[in-house]
């Protein structure tokens, strides 16, 4: 009897004691997690500068009269490109700030705060590989390898994947 007794309060020891780690290393695991996201976010962000000032960069030789770049595509499709990549970094920018919100509203419920993690990490994950992923799929369709229809179908599951978890964030904003 006295055998079961030591067992039970050694288990309830141990497993307050565990308790306590965890809740001691929660606030370091929790700022590990955020400066991961941070930088995921960061490589996101130039990108997609990078995409913005790489179709500025050919609005400039057209302006500046190089004839390759005037044959391959018109002003205005330029215009659209640079305006759609701009809108592209200012949407990248304002989830960032749903998430922002939602760190900040559930720092204290640890269930909640957990899928807004988890939701926008999945988010920046996703949308991280597709930029790396486009440029192979541009010289795939170029070389023949992959078919225009065939990348248009990865990228409308790509971007479903992404609206998916971008609505996960928004449902959780209006808790």
């Amino acid at each position: 009897m006295k055998t079961l007794l030591f067992i039970v309060i050694g288990g309830i020891l141990v497993y307050l004691l565990l308790k306590l780690c965890l809740y001691l290393y929660r606030p370091f695991s929790l700022s590990k997690t955020f400066r991961e996201i941070e930088q995921m976010y960061n490589r996101l962000l130039d990108a997609l500068e990078r995409d913005v000032g790489t179709w500025v960069e050919t609005w400039e030789k057209w302006q500046s009269g190089d004839k390759a770049v005037r044959t391959q595509c018109r002003e205005n499709e330029i215009m659209e490109h640079i305006n759609a990549a701009k809108a592209a970094k200012a949407h990248e920018v304002e989830v960032y700030g749903k998430f922002l919100r939602l760190r900040e509203r559930f720092i204290l419920n640890p269930k909640k705060l957990a899928e807004s993690i988890v939701a926008y990490r999945r988010y920046l994950q996703v949308g991280l590989q597709h930029h790396e992923d486009a440029m192979l799929c541009a010289s795939a369709v170029i070389s023949g390898a992959f078919s225009f229809d065939e990348m248009m179908a990865a990228r409308k599951e790509i971007m479903m994947i992404l609206e998916e978890n971008e609505r996960k964030l928004d449902i959780l904003l209006t808790e």
